[in-house]
């Protein structure tokens, strides 16, 4: 727990991510493991600024967008890359790891975990809109 909300934590480190995927609104998410059980249970949600074929490797592509994280898929001869925000717009837990979101927080201004998080919503309706008053 930080800063009062439950289940908001920073992000941890991208090498040990689980998994990633474009959302349905065409969002990158990533998901992790924070307790060690082999299933996600944090998520962070970034914008996409950018997404493309190109045939050079992901370290040069990386080289090209520092300020930004650079995820791929290969498709032999050639990668799709997808370039996003280095800060997560959003932050999800899935509280009983059922692989359903149950807590999102918002950080409008994608700068990091440092307290100017915002509930935003409870998808499993597990929590409700007065979960800012813990």
């Amino acid at each position: 727990m930080t800063w009062s909300n439950p289940y908001l934590v920073h992000e941890p480190p991208l090498a040990t991510q689980m998994s990633w995927d474009l959302a349905a609104n065409g969002m990158l998410y990533v998901g992790y493991d924070l307790d060690g059980n082999s299933k996600p249970d944090f998520y962070t949600l970034r914008i996409v600024v950018r997404s493309f074929f190109a045939k050079e490797p992901p370290n040069v592509m990386a080289s090209y967008f520092p300020e930004n994280i650079v995820f791929f898929v290969n498709y032999g001869s050639s990668n799709f890359y997808y370039v996003a925000a280095r800060e997560p717009m959003f932050y999800a837990a899935d509280v009983n790891e059922d692989g359903h979101w149950d807590l999102i927080y918002k950080d409008v201004s994608e700068d990091g975990i440092n307290g100017n998080e915002t509930f935003y919503d409870s998808p499993s309706g597990m929590f409700s809109a007065n979960i800012a008053n813990f």
